[in-house]
């Protein structure tokens, strides 16, 4: 008798996570499609080759769609590693965690979690002291 519970228990189990699966709509990423709008950077980090924290300060201005940061005096800013926070289900693209070069400004686009809104991020990194 315990052993027909447990399996009418697994059958029902089964069958209710077949219909939880749905058409739910992904991207090309494999990533899932929501109806969410909002897309910005909502938090800043850099690390450096120990993958350490190098950042002093940055701000976020997303009226403007900018971050502005200070490195630690005598950081290799052409070799280090961002990292971000988004707006829930929102994507950010080039990926980050990668190796840059920030002696110049980079554009990063954050893409809202509908995947219909965009927003262009211009992030622009500065050594303390320099």
């Amino acid at each position: 008798m315990k052993n027909i519970i447990i399996s009418i228990t697994l059958i029902l189990l089964c069958g209710l996570s077949l219909l939880s699966c749905g058409d739910s709509p992904i991207d090309d990423n494999g990533l899932l499609i929501t109806d969410r709008e909002l897309c910005d950077i909502t938090r800043f980090e850099l690390l450096g080759p120990d993958n350490q924290t190098v950042l002093v300060s940055h701000s976020i201005d997303t009226e403007k769609a900018t971050v502005t940061a200070v490195a630690k005096f005598g950081t290799n800013i052409k070799h280090v590693k961002p990292y971000c926070s988004v707006d829930l289900d929102a994507i950010v693209t080039p990926n980050m965690g990668e190796w840059v070069d920030f002696s110049q400004p980079r554009q990063y686009t954050v893409i809202s979690g509908n995947r219909e809104v965009k927003k262009t991020y211009t992030i622009t990194v500065t050594v303390q002291g320099q």
